[in-house]
Formats: structure tokens, sequence, C-alpha cells
């Protein structure tokens, strides 16, 4: 049995990234007995908080109950203490984020509101150069060109594409491994796997313990938060079908064509339901009277901005399209809108758009564990 490496400085080192009151916590287990997602193969957030105080920061980081949390805020609604438990469990997935990163980076921007803008500006200034580079005959963009060159712009534009991509498997493989490590001794056969698996694309595609962990029956649909989560996730799908079905059909294969109806029709619906759940997502922020959303840190704020812009641009672009205006307005809508959905992409393992990819792998580690019956 391998020994434990304690960390005494775990426990500041996660308050860094918003849990400020969990010291506050006695151990009532009053957070884990509320909570409407415990399951005996799944107690939390008592034993995270626990992991975290006694400094195990290998097993914190292992837990794939970090990620199966929807911070619905009823156990720091319920807490004796104030210790908001619901915040840590945040914090934790911010830590988690910045710390399944080898070089670090993650950190940088998780901590720090300014790196976190500066490096946002410069990746985008990259990317814009980038995609000018794509038309270097243009006469609107040999000014970029007279003062660097075409090759050393497109360059930088691969390097950033390939180190991005790098980084983003490393944090996949690794929070795989370490998650997957806590199924050891569970029962792995195809039966197993195979009903962990639909039961992950279940969950992902109804969020259904997302929507059991909320109490507001009655409630109009923007009042409930996994309502404005599916229209945002669903809203976003359907853009990313549409633009793979523009570049299918109107790019790739040689038709001749210049709209493609049916990618026009999902993407328009998918933008609407996007920019609907990401506007009252930025009202209840705002708001803050919802128990889930009384502490809004930047990364919140971050990937709403974007979503709020690409949704915006994307319709300004439709309509120009449609409407056939050309333009220098144009031209700069498109490069802040082409620019802006690379740069999202590029930085998801640094986010809170991170949840994307490792939620789905916790959840398949859920599922085989409570099919077995093993204990977390």
């Amino acid at each position: 049995m391998m020994a434990t490496v304690v960390r005494p400085e775990l426990l500041d080192d996660i308050k860094r990234y918003g849990a400020f009151d969990i010291s506050a916590c006695f151990h009532c287990g009053n957070c884990t007995a509320v909570c409407p997602l415990t399951e005996e193969t799944a107690l939390f957030p008592r034993r995270l908080i626990r992991l975290g105080q006694i400094g195990d920061r290998e097993r914190v980081l292992d837990a794939p109950e970090t990620w199966l949390c929807y911070h619905c805020g009823e156990c720091s609604e319920t807490c004796p203490r104030q210790a908001e438990p619901g915040e840590y469990m945040a914090a934790l997935r911010r830590y988690a984020t910045a710390h399944y990163q080898p070089a670090g980076f993650g950190a940088w921007f998780a901590k720090s509101a300014g790196i976190a803008v500066l490096v946002t500006l410069l990746v985008a200034i990259v990317l814009g150069a980038f995609l000018i580079g794509e038309h270097p005959e243009s006469g609107a963009n040999k000014w970029l060109f007279q003062l660097v060159p075409y090759e050393v712009v497109h360059n930088v534009g691969i390097a950033v594409f390939v180190l991005t991509a790098l980084s983003v498997l490393t944090g996949v493989f690794g929070v795989a491994k370490r998650v997957v490590q806590t199924t050891a001794g569970v029962k792995r056969g195809w039966p197993e796997l195979r009903s962990a698996a639909v039961e992950t694309v279940r969950e992902i595609a109804t969020m259904r313990r997302h929507r059991e962990d909320e109490s507001e029956a009655g409630k109009p649909w923007h009042a409930k938060p996994s309502v404005v989560h599916r229209l945002i996730m669903y809203g976003f799908l359907a853009l990313l079908v549409a633009t793979t079905l523009d570049f299918i059909f109107i790019a790739l294969l040689p038709l001749g064509l210049t709209t493609f109806w049916p990618a026009r029709i999902i993407g328009t619906i998918g933008g609407v339901a996007m920019l609907a759940g990401v506007i009252v997502a930025i009202v209840r922020r705002i708001r803050g009277t919802d128990r889930d959303v009384r502490h809004s840190r930047f990364a919140d704020w971050w990937i709403l901005f974007f979503l709020f812009v690409l949704a915006v641009t994307g319709f300004w672009l439709e309509v120009v399209v449609t409407l056939k205006i050309a333009g220098p307005v144009q031209d700069a809508i498109l490069l802040l809108h082409a620019a802006m959905a690379m740069e999202l992409v590029l930085l998801m393992a640094f986010t809170k758009l991170a949840h994307v990819v490792y939620r789905p792998i916790a959840l398949f580690t859920h599922f085989l564990r409570t099919n077995s019956g093993a204990a977390g």
C-alpha cells in the first residue's frame, strides 16, 4: 500500500480558488445528508472537505465526486456554520482544472483575472492574425505583413493550435487515469462498461441528476438552473452541428452551394436557444439572489461573455450574409466571431468549459461503481 503524502498547505491553496469559508466546517455531515445527489457510492461534499483539510492532494484530484456536483446550493443554504460547502465544491473544480494541466498554465488562468484577460487578448491577437494570414493577398491585410512576415504569423498560429491540443489531451488522459484508479476492485466486464456508457450518455443528454438536485417545482423555466444550462448546452451543440454541416456541404464537397439550408435552420434555432440561456444566466448572476449564483467569479463571467458575443455576432453575420451586405465592418465582425470561436475551443481545458470533458469521465466512473455496488 502506497504511503499518503500530506500537504498541509492544500486547503489554503484551494481557498485561493474560491472556498474562502470552508475552515468553519466542523464535520457535522449536514451537507452530505441534504445533498440530493449523494449515494452510497458517492459521498460528498463532507468527504472531499475532509480530504482537503488533511492535505490529501492526490485523493482530492482523483475523486470523481468533484464533477458529480451541479452546485445546486442546497448544502450551503442549510450549513449551520455558513461554511459554504457548495462553493468549496466549485473551488475544487477550479483547482482540479488548473492542476490537470502539467504546465501550470491553468492555475495562472484560474487564480488571476488580470492574467486571464491578458492571455485572452494575446491568444485573440494571434488567432486574428492567423485568420488574416489565410488571405495574405488582400489589400486590407498587407499592412500586417509589412510589420510581421506572413510565415511568422502562420507558424505562430499553428504552434498555438498544436501546443493547446497537446495540453488538452494531456489533461484528458490525466484525469481519466486518475478517476479510473478509483474503480480498483470494481467489476469491469463488457455488460458493466456498456451500462455505464449508456447511463453516462443519457445523463449528459437529459441532465436528469441536475433536475433532481433542484427544489424549485412550480417556478418558471428561467428560474431553474437545469433548464438554463440545457438551453446553453443544446444551443451550443446545435451550432457545432450546423458549423460542421456547412463545412461538409459547402467547403468540402464540390456541390457549388453557397447556403446549406438545413445547417442554417439548425444554427438559427441553436443560436436562439443559447442566447436565451446566456442572457438568463447573466441576469441571474447580476441579481445574485438565487443560492447557486450568490458568488460569481471571473471564470463565470468569462464564459458567459464569450458565449454572448459569439451568439450576437453570429446573428449579425447571418443577417448580413442573407442580405448580401459587404463592407469593412462586416469583415471585422467576421474576424472577431471566428477568432473568439477558435479561442473558446483552444482555451477550453483551462476554463470552466473544461467540465464538458471531465464530467462525462467522472459520470462514467460513477455509474460503473454504482452498478457494481462499490463504495467510493
